[in-house]
C-alpha cells in the first residue's frame, strides 16, 4: 500500500497540461483505478472513476477534483533550438525565468527557460515579470532536429520535482490540483462497501484551469448526482494573505462560505468535522469559490453542492507547497461523508 507522500509522487508525475488530460488514461488506470469497481473515460477528456456500495437505488456522491495542472503550448520554432509558448491556464510569470521544463513532443525532451543575466538587464527590468511573447526555451537541439520532436501545439509543463520540506509537507509542480486527486483516492481506498449509503464517483474533471468548467459540467450532466463535493486547492497563510481568505498548513481542511454553495450541505460538512474532531479552515468566498462548483451547481436540475480544499502555498509555481496531514484529513472527512445519510436525504 502506497503512502501518502508515494500517492502524490505518482500522481504528480502524470503530465496533465490543461487540455491534454486525455493522455493520461493509461497511467491512471494503471494506478489509480485500483480502489474503484469501474473507469469510465468521458469525452470532455475528464476520467470518472466509480465505487459501488452494492446497494439498490444508492443515492450518488459526486467528489470534482479537476486534473490539469498549468503549463504552456508550443507557438513557434526558432533557430538554435529555442521555443516560443503561450501560457495554458494562470501561470506566475515572475517564478519562470530558469525553470527547467518539460516539452512532451514526440518524446519528451527536457528545456530551460531561458534567463537574462542581471548585467545585461536595463535600469527596473529585474521588477517586471516577462511577457508570454517574450519567453524563450532553450532545448539544446538544432531546429532541424526539433521540429522532428515538436510541432506547433505541443504541450510543456514543468518538470518533475517532487521533494520533502520538513517532516510532514511536500514541494512539487502540480499540487493544483493533485493533492486534492490524492485525498479522493485515498478516501475510495480506505472506506469500506459495507460502510458506504452511497454510490461514489470520483472525477478527474479536465480544463479547470481555462476557465468555464467544461470538464466538470459535462460530466456532472453525464452522473447527475444527488450533492457534489467539489475539492480543489485554496491559498495557505502566509505574510500579507488574510485570514478570510485563507486556510493554515496542517490546519485540516478548508470549506468555503458562498453564496453558489449549498447552504445546507456546507453546514452538514462542517457538523461533521466537529463531531470528528477534524480541524478545518473557513473562507468567505462571496459569489466565486474560483472551482468548479458555481457550474457544477446550475448543472440539469440543479445539483446541491458544497467545496472543501486544501491550502497550498505558491500556487501556480512549479515549487507549490502542500501539508501531508491536510491531504488525509479531507480524505478522512469524503469517508465520513460517504457513510453520513442525512447527508442524502
Amino acid at each position: 500500500m502506497y503512502n501518502t507522500r508515494e500517492i502524490i509522487e505518482k500522481l504528480t508525475a502524470v503530465m496533465s497540461v490543461t487540455g491534454s488530460e486525455e493522455s493520461a488514461k493509461e497511467e491512471l488506470c494503471s494506478f489509480f483505478s485500483e480502489p474503484f469497481d469501474e473507469y469510465i473515460p468521458h469525452r470532455s477528456g475528464s476520467h470518472i472513476f466509480v465505487k459501488r456500495c452494492n446497494k439498490e437505488n444508492a443515492p450518488r456522491l459526486m467528489i470534482d477534483t479537476h486534473f490539469d495542472e498549468i503549463g504552456m503550448a508550443v507557438t513557434g520554432i526558432e533557430e538554435d533550438g529555442f521555443l516560443r509558448v503561450c501560457s495554458m491556464g494562470g501561470i506566475d510569470r515572475r517564478s519562470l525565468p530558469a525553470s527547467v521544463v518539460t516539452v512532451y513532443g514526440k518524446e519528451a525532451i527536457q528545456g530551460v527557460i531561458v534567463s537574462k543575466s542581471p548585467h545585461l538587464q536595463a535600469a527596473g527590468e529585474s521588477k517586471k515579470a516577462p511577457k508570454m511573447d517574450e519567453i524563450l526555451i532553450d532545448t539544446g537541439y538544432t531546429k532541424e532536429k526539433l521540429s522532428q520532436i515538436v510541432e506547433i501545439g505541443t504541450p510543456v509543463g514543468f518538470s518533475e520535482k517532487c521533494v520533502p520540506l520538513g517532516e510532514r509537507r511536500i514541494v512539487s509542480r502540480g499540487l493544483d490540483n493533485k493533492a486534492s486527486c490524492a485525498a479522493a483516492y485515498i478516501c475510495a481506498r480506505d472506506i469500506k462497501k459495507e460502510d458506504m449509503c452511497c454510490d461514489l464517483y470520483v472525477v478527474l474533471s479536465s480544463r479547470e484551469e481555462v476557465g468555464g468548467s467544461f470538464g466538470a459540467v459535462s460530466t456532472a450532466y453525464t452522473i447527475n448526482p444527488c450533492i457534489a463535493v467539489i475539492t480543489d486547492v485554496t491559498f495557505a497563510a502566509s505574510p500579507g494573505v488574510g485570514d478570510w481568505e485563507s486556510g493554515k498548513l496542517g490546519g485540516g481542511p478548508v470549506i468555503s462560505l458562498s453564496a453558489v454553495t449549498d447552504k445546507r450541505l456546507t453546514n452538514d460538512i462542517r457538523h461533521i468535522c466537529e463531531e470528528n474532531h477534524i480541524s478545518y479552515g473557513i473562507t468567505v468566498d462571496a459569489t466565486d469559490t474560483g472551482t468548479n462548483a458555481t457550474m457544477i451547481s446550475l448543472t440539469g436540475d440543479g445539483i446541491p453542492t458544497a467545496v472543501v480544499s486544501i491550502p497550498i502555498r505558491s500556487m501556480h509555481t512549479y515549487s507549490e507547497t502542500a501539508d501531508i496531514s491536510d491531504i488525509e484529513n479531507t480524505a478522512r472527512l469524503f469517508e465520513l461523508c460517504i457513510k453520513e445519510e442525512k447527508l442524502y436525504e
